[in-house]
């Protein structure tokens, strides 16, 4: 069973408090019991800040890996070998796609 323990601090303290227990990648809980000696340290590495807009373009680019990847899978499996590698990176392309509503001349 656990319980809430309540305390009061100046807004700085508790701005203090989340930012050490932040830095410690624990939560401030934790934090809070090390300092009394009521359990035993733990340190994690903390988990490293990364940029949004890099989370998205790593998701992007593996979204376009995988549609090369079935793309050259399909191919295979019907028979193309005849494939050339500029006319593949052209179809590939999303202006390219638009264009012709999903088909390719390479892929003809």
């Amino acid at each position: 069973m656990t319980e809430t323990f309540v305390f009061r601090c100046t807004a700085a303290e508790k701005a203090e408090l989340r930012a050490k227990a932040e830095a410690a990648g624990l939560p401030a809980s934790t934090l809070l019991r090390e300092a009394l000696g009521l359990s035993e340290a733990r340190r994690r590495k903390p988990v490293p800040r990364v940029d949004p807009a890099l989370v998205l373009a790593i998701g992007r680019i593996g979204g376009n890996l995988n549609q090369i990847a079935r793309w050259l899978n399909h191919a295979m499996k019907v028979g193309r070998t005849d494939l050339d590698t500029m006319k593949v990176a052209r179809c590939l392309a999303p202006a390219d796609f638009r264009d012709r509503g999903g088909q390719c001349a390479a892929t003809q």
